[in-house]
């Protein structure tokens, strides 16, 4: 994200730009809601993981108008948000109390922004947040602050390896 938020300054693409700045700011407006929600009542409420998948379709969705590539753009975009919600449903059908549904409403949101730059980024996006999340677990459990029954919110390392995923 930030080489095409440079490469719209350069030139002179200023309504990309504002789209992008507006999507990047809803990301992270809507994560640190969800992540405070998500730590202190282990749930991640409707209308934030909505108000994601929305502002993120309606900003990026305004930047791909202004892009030569728009719709191989907004195509990845909706593309990534279908698979990534896919893939945690699967997950969380396949282990019921192990993910719970708002992870997975989470990643369609994730799946949005991810895809937006390219499958590349949706796969990291993917794998940052399963390797930050199991960090967080292997921590926890080393200093004893958790065992491998307890409930640990997810959210927030989805929505930290998507971020860094942004950044890349």
């Amino acid at each position: 994200m930030p080489t095409i938020l440079a490469e719209a300054v350069r030139e002179g693409n200023w309504l990309q730009l504002a789209a992008l700045v507006a999507g990047l700011l809803v990301f992270a407006g809507c994560a640190v809601r969800l992540t405070v929600t998500d730590l202190r009542e282990h749930r991640l409420p409707n209308r934030w993981t909505g108000a994601l998948a929305a502002g993120g379709g309606i900003t990026l969705g305004l930047g791909c108008l202004a892009d030569d590539v728009g719709w191989s753009r907004f195509w990845s975009m909706l593309g990534g948000g279908a698979a990534y919600l896919a893939l945690m449903l699967v997950l969380h059908l396949i282990s019921r109390t192990g993910m719970g549904m708002g992870d997975v409403k989470l990643a369609g949101g994730l799946g949005l922004y991810a895809g937006w730059l390219g499958w590349d980024h949706l796969l990291a996006a993917i794998v940052l947040g399963f390797v930050a999340g199991g960090l967080v677990a292997l921590a926890l459990v080393l200093t004893r602050r958790a065992t491998g029954s307890t409930h640990l919110p997810f959210g927030p390392a989805l929505l930290a390896g998507t971020a860094v995923a942004l950044m890349l």
